[in-house]
C-alpha cells in the first residue's frame, strides 16, 4: 500500500465545506457487535437480524416491492417514527469528498467515498429516531456525516493538489487520492471502526501528469499508473444489504453483481492530453470521472455518497455525492 506520511495534521477529519443539508451530530452506539461481512449487528449472537416484533413507522419514501421487506430511503435528514416496535436493518452512507480545483502543473486526486456502515437486527421501539444524512463536499471539500440508530458514518476525504502538504490527500470514511506530484494519499476509515467503513485513497505518480483515485466503501483508490494511460480510477463502493435486489433503481447505481451499490471512490485527474488518453472512471456506487484534457470532472451520484472526480489542466475537478439512509425491515 505504500508509505504513508506520520504528519497527522494532513489526514485529520473536518466537515468544513460539506455543502449544507444537515446537522453534523454524532451518536455513538453502546451495544452493537460487529461481523466479518461489514455489518454491525444488535442482535443476540452477533449474526442474523433476530425476529423482534412486526415493526409499523414513517418517514422517508417508503416502498413495499413484495420480497418480505418495506423500506424507507433518506436523502435528506428527518424522522424515522415507530409506531409498533420491533427489528430492523439499516445502511448509513455518509456524504463523499470532493475532487481538487485547478493546479498549474499537477493533476488533482479523486474524492474519496463516504463512510459505509450496515446494521443488522436492530431493536426499535415506539417512538422517533433522528436521522442525519450528510452532503457531499463542494471541490476541495470533505462530505459531512451521516447518522442513525447510534451509529455514525464518516463524510469522506478531499483529494489532494499541487505539491508539499497538499498534495495529500485528506482522511475520511474513505480517503482522497493524492496529486499527480508523487505523495501520499489520504487514510480511509478515520475514525476508525471494526469492521472498516472505508479505505484509502491511490497514491500520486512520479511523472507529475496523473493523479490518484479516491478510495471506496469496497476498495482502495487505484494509485496513478507510471504509463500514460489516465489517472488512477476510484475504488469501488458496496452493494446494499449484500446485494439486496429490492431496493428501486431509484437509488444507488449499478455495480459488478446483484443489488444496488453506494460508496464508489472519485477517478484522479489526468494533467494534460500528453499523460494520457482516457479520463480515470470513478468507482460502481456513484464515484464521479476525472477530468482528462477536453473533458471536465464529473459529480458524484447524488444519495449514493460518492467521492468526486479529481482536476486537470484546465478543468476543475467535481463535488462528491450526498450520503443516504435506508431502512428496512420484514413484513
Amino acid at each position: 500500500m505504500g508509505i504513508r506520511s506520520t504528519n497527522k495534521k494532513y489526514f485529520s477529519k473536518t466537515t468544513t465545506g460539506a455543502r449544507t443539508k444537515n446537522f453534523f451530530a454524532r451518536f455513538r452506539s453502546t451495544n452493537a457487535k460487529t461481523g466479518s461481512d461489514g455489518t454491525v449487528s444488535s442482535s443476540p449472537g452477533g449474526g442474523s437480524p433476530s425476529p423482534g416484533g412486526s415493526v409499523s413507522a414513517t418517514g422517508g419514501t417508503t416502498t413495499t416491492p413484495g420480497n418480505g421487506y418495506k423500506y424507507h430511503f433518506f436523502t435528506s435528514s428527518g424522522s424515522f417514527v415507530v409506531s409498533s416496535g420491533g427489528d430492523i436493518d439499516a445502511v448509513i452512507v455518509a456524504g463523499g469528498g470532493g475532487g481538487r480545483s485547478v493546479d498549474p502543473a499537477y493533476a488533482g486526486g479523486g474524492g474519496g467515498a463516504g463512510g459505509y456502515r450496515e446494521i443488522s437486527g436492530q431493536p426499535v421501539s415506539a417512538t422517533s429516531y433522528p436521522i442525519v444524512v450528510a452532503s457531499g463536499g463542494n471541490v476541495d471539500s470533505d462530505g459531512g456525516d451521516s447518522s442513525a440508530f447510534g451509529i455514525s458514518s464518516a463524510g469522506g476525504g478531499h483529494g489532494g493538489k499541487g505539491s508539499g502538504p497538499t498534495a495529500v490527500g485528506r482522511g475520511g470514511g474513505s480517503g482522497g487520492g493524492a496529486s499527480s506530484n508523487p505523495s501520499n494519499s489520504g487514510d480511509g476509515n478515520v475514525p476508525a471502526t471494526s469492521p472498516p467503513q472505508g479505505n484509502d485513497g491511490g497514491f500520486g505518480s512520479s511523472g507529475g501528469g496523473h493523479a490518484g483515485g479516491g478510495g471506496g466503501a469496497g476498495a482502495a483508490g487505484t494509485p496513478s499508473p507510471t504509463t500514460p494511460t489516465g489517472g488512477g480510477p476510484g475504488g469501488i463502493g458496496r452493494a446494499a444489504f449484500s446485494g439486496d435486489t429490492g431496493i428501486p433503481t431509484d437509488y444507488g447505481t449499478p455495480g459488478p453483481s446483484a443489488g444496488r451499490w453506494f460508496a464508489g471512490g472519485g477517478g484522479g485527474g489526468t494533467w494534460n492530453n500528453s499523460y494520457g488518453s482516457v479520463a480515470a472512471p470513478g468507482g460502481a456506487g456513484g464515484g464521479g470521472r476525472g477530468a482528462f484534457g477536453p473533458q471536465s470532472a464529473t459529480a458524484a451520484t447524488d444519495g449514493t455518497g460518492g467521492g468526486g472526480g479529481g482536476s486537470s489542466q484546465p478543468r476543475s475537478g467535481s463535488a462528491g455525492g450526498d450520503g443516504i439512509v435506508i431502512v428496512r425491515y420484514s413484513v
